[in-house]
């Protein structure tokens, strides 16, 4: 195997270890119950996790230039699973956001920033393959995880099925750090800084990026009790869900090297919006199975084809700080979107008002890229 595809197969098999972070929904049902709190305040240790991990993506790239890949690789996955473990011990629900929401959340996002990174430098020719191969497999540990914790969580309680995903994502870190090699761009100078035209357009894809997520992680935070309460099969439906994702990020991977990004970047928020408001007038088990696999296919793409955008604007040394910044949109999204919903389903009874507020988000996504062009070559 090459140089360059063994670094690609180790940065997708940490991704996919690490987007199991997204099979959270499984556990808020068990963690109200254990812990006594309420449908916000369980979900807040997911969205806690997701702004611990845009933080770390946002000043973590320096890392990358001056420590060795492997060890990157052993310490995400090792703190990622340390993390875990803290939660699974969690008996208040404040030790459970330190545990998931901190520290695996943190450590998260120094694996899935250094995988991102670190595929597209190893391939340069072929860049929207690799980050869409990473992106996707983060979507399939999520669906993976919902099958396999699902049953985990029955038998063992949560506890339990903490532990295992602990012990599965370290294995993964050992098999990635005797994947991946020591890079080139270790060698290099820092970043060049970023200028005030570059800045304008980080904040104009910075607006659309968040818009555009934040569907798509209020229904991963939220897929098994908004099925569930539709009457749906609940963890096959994340697992559907995750797998829809997935497809979403191997098909941007397939097209995005021939694709225009602008394109991409305005009609797939709008497919995601008709989505959800057909789940939010049609709220019956069969219909939010449908919906949210398409309102996961839909941001499985965003977050493949986000990243090959803010590349082909930045280029190979801009891209690291100027997507640390982008990406913060995403944590924006995820601290909202989940938290939100939760708080608007203690408040009205149902997920109708929060899927309705998605829809008006993703087009908003599209009316903010709808004039501005994004890809230069």
């Amino acid at each position: 195997m090459r140089p360059p595809t063994r670094t690609l197969v180790g940065c997708v098999l940490l991704s996919g270890a690490l987007g199991t972070m997204h099979a959270y929904s499984l556990f808020i049902e068990p963690f109200e119950s254990a812990l006594g709190v309420g449908r916000g305040g369980a979900s807040s240790a997911y969205s806690v996790a997701l702004a611990s991990l845009t933080v770390v993506v946002l000043v973590g790239h320096p890392l990358f230039r001056r420590v060795p890949g492997p060890l990157v690789a052993l310490v995400a996955a090792g703190g990622a699973a340390l993390g875990l473990l803290i939660a699974s011990t969690a008996t208040s629900l404040t030790s459970l956001v330190v545990g998931y929401g901190v520290v695996f959340g943190a450590f998260n996002g120094l694996g899935y920033a250094f995988s991102l990174q670190r595929a597209a430098e190893a391939n340069p020719g072929r860049r929207g393959l690799a980050l869409g191969l990473v992106t996707a497999a983060y979507a399939l540990g999520g669906a993976s995880a919902a099958v396999l914790l699902d049953g985990q969580i029955a038998e063992n309680d949560a506890p339990g099925a903490l532990r295992s995903l602990a012990l599965a994502i370290a294995a993964t870190g050992i098999a990635t750090s005797l994947l991946v090699g020591t890079d080139r761009a270790m060698t290099r100078g820092p970043a060049a800084p970023l200028t005030r035209p570059d800045i304008r357009l980080v904040a104009r894809l910075w607006a659309a990026y968040g818009l555009a997520v934040f569907a798509g992680l209020m229904a991963l935070g939220h897929g098994a009790a908004i099925v569930d309460e539709a009457g749906g099969p609940a963890a096959a439906a994340v697992a559907l869900a995750g797998l829809a994702s997935a497809s979403g990020g191997v098909w941007i991977a397939l097209i995005a090297d021939r694709t225009e990004t602008d394109r991409l970047l305005r009609r797939l928020p709008v497919g995601s919006a008709g989505v959800l408001a057909l789940a939010a007038m049609a709220p019956n088990g069969v219909v939010m199975v449908v919906a949210l696999a398409g309102i996961a296919f839909a941001y499985g793409a965003v977050i493949a084809v986000y990243p090959l955008a803010v590349a082909r604007n930045f280029g190979e040394d801009g891209y690291p700080p100027a997507y640390g910044r982008v990406f913060t949109a995403w944590g924006t999204a995820g601290l909202v979107g989940p938290f939100g919903a939760g708080l608007l389903f203690e408040a009205t009874g149902t997920y109708r008002v929060p899927l309705l507020v998605a829809a008006a988000a993703a087009i908003g996504s599209t009316i903010t890229v709808w004039r501005m062009s994004v890809d230069q070559a």
